[in-house]
């Protein structure tokens, strides 16, 4: 589905583009030729609809797919943690096994599990708590 939008927004930039050219035949002559102008103009702005239908409808592929995969969804909001994967230091940590107190990435996470013992984390959490003044609040 991605290459019919991309296919689309070629097809709208060739149509603005050809809309353009309505502009100097039109605009050239002696008295401006206003059925040609409208013409281009209208070519121009249909070109720009395609262009524009298409990265909305390309937005909203790539939104369903990103909230099929929870794992990438992750990665791509989670702030970036410095280092690579203490297990293969190659991949891009996602969990962080509070046992062993390692960052894994998705491939050393299944070689690692251990039911008994490991208990996960996301490898990068926002920080969650109150702020100075409500902690001081709820003291009272």
């Amino acid at each position: 589905m991605q290459k019919t939008w991309n296919t689309t927004i070629a097809l709208g930039i060739l149509l603005m583009f050809s809309g353009l050219l309505f502009l100097p035949a039109a605009l050239n002559s002696p008295s401006v030729d206003e059925a040609m102008l409208a013409g281009g103009l209208a070519v121009f702005a249909t070109g720009m609809m395609f262009v524009s239908c298409s990265f909305y409808f390309k937005t909203k592929l790539m939104h369903k797919s990103l909230a099929a995969d929870p794992n990438v969804n992750v990665i791509l909001n989670a702030q970036k943690r410095k280092g690579p994967c203490d297990a293969c230091h190659g991949g891009t940590p996602v969990i962080y096994c509070t046992m062993h107190k390692v960052s894994l990435c998705g491939t050393c996470l299944a070689q690692h599990y251990d039911a008994r013992g490991c208990v996960y984390t996301p490898a990068v959490r926002k920080p969650v708590g109150r702020s100075v003044r409500g902690t001081a609040a709820g003291r009272h």
